[in-house]
């Protein structure tokens, strides 16, 4: 519901919306109905108006794309060399769940892509503290725009955003085609990163040490943000943190290493902050250090219950 609110505060170029319909226009599919459903006219589709100066509602733009997908029973919205099978970005997301780091989780991405073969070629390279998710054009594949890479880069690195629990600054982006009029408007969707323009490929960089962030999200966790459309991607804060599940998984790995005392200056000291402010950021998240700290070491004790190698004396 929050998100909604906040998707209907945002708004969208039309370029976009000319680039996501350009696939089943290709097709003979039309879509007039869909854009008249959520409140978009047709005359501001038309290219005799000024590029750029005319924006829709960010949610109405989202509900068209599900729409689209649905219609045309491809999530790459027919602008890729073949269909991406409905469900596929769901399975993706259920595949880099367990991968437990970053690092497992990226790599997983390249090669779930690959599978399908379509359209680009994904690789991770790791070179001098740097990481680069590469989409590399595949010979003699062709898109119809730019509109697909764009949503597919952005996507996984949102992805690993959340996956993480924090914001992962990118340090560049690079993009196999000209530099369009409206530019500027892919600022917001890379989060102000610098991109580059007619590369050699498609690529996303950013430093190697976020490589290491362990996964704080869970099957369930990932249940809720499925649960509506993987377009709520489109809006999701710079400075998004999930510092409870960070304070849970410091707990974790101090109580796993015998430090059953651990303290809420101990871990305000780790995230080189306050303790009034960690107290704060965690009431924001409706919890507290010492609510997450009795739910952390029962969490532990079920789990050595359940693998049978100790004691209950041991575990008390």
């Amino acid at each position: 519901m929050c998100l909604n609110i906040r998707m209907r505060e945002f708004t969208i170029a039309i370029d976009f919306v000319r680039m996501m319909l350009e696939g089943a226009e290709k097709q003979g599919v039309n879509c007039d109905h869909i854009l008249l459903a959520h409140g978009i006219s047709k005359l501001a589709l038309s290219s005799e108006r000024p590029r750029g100066n005319s924006r829709v509602p960010l949610e109405s733009f989202a509900a068209v794309a599900v729409e689209v997908m649905r219609l045309l029973d491809d999530e790459c919205l027919g602008l890729m060399d073949r269909k991406q099978p409905l469900g596929s970005f769901n399975m993706l997301c259920r595949a880099c769940i367990s991968a437990k780091t970053i690092k497992r989780s990226i790599k997983r991405t390249a090669h779930y892509w690959n599978l399908f073969e379509n359209t680009y070629r994904h690789k991770v390279l790791i070179s001098g503290g740097r990481v680069f998710y590469e989409m590399e054009l595949i010979e003699g594949k062709q898109t119809i725009n730019s509109y697909a890479v764009e949503a597919i880069l952005s996507s996984i690195h949102r992805f690993h955003c959340w996956l993480g629990g924090q914001f992962i600054p990118l340090i560049s982006v690079s993009m196999d085609y000209p530099e369009p009029t409206y530019s500027n408007e892919y600022r917001p969707l890379f989060y102000g990163a610098p991109i580059k323009y007619r590369q050699p490929y498609c690529q996303l960089e950013f430093e190697s040490r976020y490589l290491g962030l362990d996964i704080v999200q869970t099957a369930d966790t990932l249940d809720q943000y499925l649960a509506g459309t993987n377009l709520s991607l489109l809006y999701q804060p710079k400075h998004y943190r999930v510092i409870s599940d960070q304070v849970r998984q410091w707990l974790e790995k101090n109580i796993k290493q015998g430090n059953y005392q651990a303290t809420l200056k101990q871990a305000a000291a780790n995230f080189q902050i306050s303790q009034q402010v960690l107290h704060r950021r965690l009431q924001a998240e409706d919890t507290s250090f010492k609510e997450i700290k009795m739910q952390t070491r029962r969490d532990i004790a079920i789990n050595l219950l359940f693998s049978e190698k100790h004691k209950i004396e041991e575990i008390a």
